[in-house]
């Protein structure tokens, strides 16, 4: 599971200017700084510095083409390019590699990067594409057989690539091994995963509803928790309220977003053993969660608290179980 770089992409002339080369091109180091931050590997090609990117110059001597590339833009480039790691350097070939011809959307090229990533999904080993311009996912199509690539160029495209990975295969195992891949902005407490198999009726009972719910935690907590009201979606413009959220504006929120969250009834606080089934500790600070999300009306249950500045601003995930205690 890796990404690869197209630089089938890296030609200044398919751009509408040369300004909007430079903007894309520091898009994709950021994409890359992203993915390297997150321990995910990215593959590049042994001619990605070499080849011909504008006027017979490549990446390193535009300046004599006319093109300035910015100083940042350069250095990030250099820290980046000089300790990649190249796909032609891996043990194992994916079989068909050795055509370079294959199709992208109904465009024929002629790319090993892009060969790389198709044939490696057509083996069953999940590759994405870092794209200047494509986007999305996008069948493509060789000799050896038609497969269905995800290029990325931003945060719901990454996430997206991963959460495809593990509905592909999905087991509680893989989404544990994913996980903080796959929602980068939730903190997943260290004995979560002991309470995945205490859903009633398995990981595979609630494995669908489970990932849907994670996802939006990921891509909107903090929004819910944290923004002005009174806005109930992120698609409406800033609250013009000050202070926090209600606890009613917060459920309202996640029920826009398809969520039945709701926070414990103030008897279970004030119950000790109750509460302390609730707690958690994070960085050293406890942490009640009394928010939760509910599969089914009476069991299996995702238990939650607001992000804090011990979990470095991300929602906290306390507890996967079917049902924690009740006064």
């Amino acid at each position: 599971m890796a990404f690869v770089v197209d630089g089938s992409e890296w030609e200044v002339n398919r751009f509408a200017s040369p300004t909007a080369f430079v903007e894309a091109l520091d898009a994709l180091v950021g994409r890359v700084n992203v993915a390297l931050d997150r321990d995910e590997v990215v593959w590049i090609g042994d001619e990605l510095q070499s080849k011909v990117i504008l006027d017979g110059c490549d990446l390193w001597s535009l300046r004599e083409a006319g093109l300035n590339l910015p100083g940042e833009l350069l250095q990030e480039l250099g820290v980046w390019l000089g300790r990649a790691r190249y796909y032609l350097d891996e043990d194992e070939w994916p079989a068909g590699f050795e055509s370079f011809e294959v199709s992208v959307g109904g465009e024929a090229i002629e790319s090993s990067d892009v060969s790389w990533a198709h044939h490696c999904v057509l083996a069953q080993r999940p590759v994405a594409c870092l794209g200047l311009q494509r986007n999305g996912v996008l069948r493509t199509k060789s000799a050896t057989g038609e497969a269905y690539v995800r290029w990325v160029r931003d945060e719901p495209g990454h996430v997206g690539f991963w959460r495809d990975v593990i509905a592909s295969d999905d087991n509680a195992g893989q989404l544990e091994a994913l996980a903080q891949n796959a929602f980068p902005d939730l903190y997943f407490v260290q004995n979560v995963w002991r309470g995945i198999g205490d859903f009633n009726g398995g990981y595979r009972a609630v494995s669908t509803k489970l990932r849907r719910a994670l996802s939006i935690l990921n891509d909107y907590g903090v929004w819910v928790f944290t923004a002005s009201p009174p806005n109930l979606h992120p698609a409406e413009p800033s609250g013009v309220e000050r202070g926090a959220p209600t606890k009613l504006l917060i459920q309202q929120r996640f029920a826009g977003l398809g969520l039945t969250v709701s926070p414990e009834a103030i008897e279970v606080r004030h119950d000790g053993t109750c509460r302390r089934a609730r707690e958690v500790v994070v960085g050293g600070r406890t942490l009640y969660c009394e928010w939760h999300e509910k599969f089914e009306l009476h069991q299996n249950r995702i238990y939650f608290h607001p992000p804090v500045a011990q979990s470095g601003n991300k929602t906290v995930i306390g507890f996967f179980t079917h049902h924690l205690p009740l006064p």
